[in-house]
């Protein structure tokens, strides 16, 4: 029952806020993010990180005890894909690229997200070509190459800083490129772990974002004050922070019926945002909901299956994973001020904030 509340409060109470702030809220990536002693000493933070680590311990547990469930679901996973086409995953992809670089298109001085602005034809004879290419599997890698081409340019514009937002877009020019040999097996296995990983770096790396820079989101947590269910700003935002980072992890750190359950989760939660933040959401996000629907029909990556190989005792693999998440939020929030101080200086002059995205 315990746990069962912390699923409730990490999905409920925190979930909500993940319309990405920088398309909503006025922002500045020059601005000095809040330092770690002052995001520790928010109240609340320790209780969070420790109900976060319980639940983490849970859901390894749950999945590497639940063999018998595990199997069930491969064996229905292998029935849907076996009656799927076989490159169901990649034309999925490039269906949903036509149908995010058209609406981003047909917005208008969008590079690839709603703060990424641009007053080029370069970045509009691009995306031009990016849907010319998408409409076959066998020129769908130059969408790809096009879509490096787009994230490449933001970099020039916004920073590397900034960009680090973004490497889901990574990742999917990485799949379109080499995941079109889909009977390769190895070439497809590669790309899918390629793509996984960079959605949950997206994720994590937005999550730190939430810690730093909780002030960003305060104009719309006041604007739509339902979201915080009667949490302070500051605990709320810490909360939010937990939630993105800890589901972000376990998407690449399990293989059974905790898998799935992630996935759909995700894909839920950024499916119910669009109530809240509208079409802008609903386009911005399209990728990463598909994403993650093809992850649970597609099932783990190579990636979660060295998470898996830990140790087969489920008491075993859970401590240890658990102390892994602990590394990899030191590493996420060390790489995050690090990359503020390396590219900041060199950003100083860069486009800020935006706070009239229509």
């Amino acid at each position: 029952m315990r746990v069962a509340a912390i699923l409730s409060v990490l999905l409920c109470h925190s979930t909500m806020v993940w319309g990405h702030v920088k398309w909503f809220s006025p922002y500045d990536t020059r601005e000095i993010p809040l330092p770690p002693t002052s995001v520790i000493a928010i109240p609340g933070f320790w209780l969070i990180l420790l109900v976060s680590l319980e639940f983490i311990y849970f859901m390894v547990y749950l999945d590497a005890g639940s063999a018998r469930v595990k199997r069930r679901i491969d064996r229905f996973r292998n029935k849907l894909i076996h009656d799927l086409p076989e490159d169901f995953a990649y034309r999925s992809l490039m269906l949903t690229l036509i149908v995010f670089i058209s609406c981003v298109w047909t917005i208008g001085d969008v590079i690839l997200t709603p703060e990424l602005k641009h007053e080029s034809l370069f970045v509009s004879a691009i995306q031009v070509g990016m849907l010319m290419t998408l409409m076959t599997k066998r020129s769908a890698k130059f969408a790809g190459v096009g879509v490096f081409a787009l994230w490449f340019y933001a970099v020039n514009y916004y920073g590397w800083f900034h960009l680090a937002d973004y490497v889901i877009f990574l990742g999917i020019a990485v799949f379109l490129i080499i995941g079109a040999q889909d009977k390769n097996k190895a070439v497809s296995g590669i790309s899918f772990l390629i793509l996984y990983a960079s959605i949950s770096w997206t994720l994590q790396w937005a999550s730190i974002e939430k810690w730093v820079y909780p002030n960003w989101s305060y104009p719309l947590l006041e604007e739509k004050p339902h979201i915080a269910m009667g949490y302070t700003k500051e605990m709320f935002m810490v909360m939010a922070g937990f939630a993105e980072f800890t589901l972000a992890f376990l998407l690449i750190a399990l293989t059974g019926v905790g898998f799935l359950i992630t996935t759909l989760s995700l894909a839920s939660v950024f499916i119910l945002a669009i109530v809240d933040f509208g079409k802008i959401d609903a386009i911005g996000h399209l990728a990463i909901i598909v994403c993650l629907v093809l992850m649970a029909i597609q099932g783990p990556s190579r990636i979660n299956v060295w998470f898996e190989c830990l140790d087969k005792d489920p008491v075993r693999r859970a401590t240890k994973i658990t102390i892994i998440y602990c590394v990899a939020l030191l590493f996420f929030t060390v790489i995050y001020y690090s990359m503020y101080h390396v590219f900041n200086s060199s950003e100083i002059g860069l486009p800020d904030s935006t706070s009239d995205l229509g």
